[in-house]
């Protein structure tokens, strides 16, 4: 059996020219777009980075911690306000001295 026996190119593939489906794509080195089928929801393929990426949204744990909300800025702007105050007032009694 030759090389060109066991590689022929007359082997159906299940993703031939003829596949209705949707296709990646994205260019491959040669510039050619590429073949593969796109992942189920995505863009593009697994090789070309259809699996890449964080789900959006509450699927992602993106919450709130509360850090960084109009209440606790406004809470740290007033303790250190009052931080200050008692800093000034320790030096004009001559604490720091």
């Amino acid at each position: 059996m030759s090389k060109d026996e066991t590689h022929s190119n007359s082997v159906d593939w299940r993703f031939g020219p003829g596949w209705p489906g949707k296709r990646c794509g994205a260019r491959t080195r040669r510039g050619t777009p590429c073949q593969k089928p796109v992942l189920s929801g995505k863009k593009r393929c697994q090789l070309h980075g259809g699996r890449a990426g964080a789900p959006c949204g509450e699927k992602n744990g993106n919450f709130k911690s509360g850090q960084y909300t109009k209440e606790a800025l406004k809470a740290h702007k007033d303790a250190m306000a009052r931080l200050r105050a008692l800093v000034h007032l320790g030096r004009q009694v001559g604490m720091f001295d």
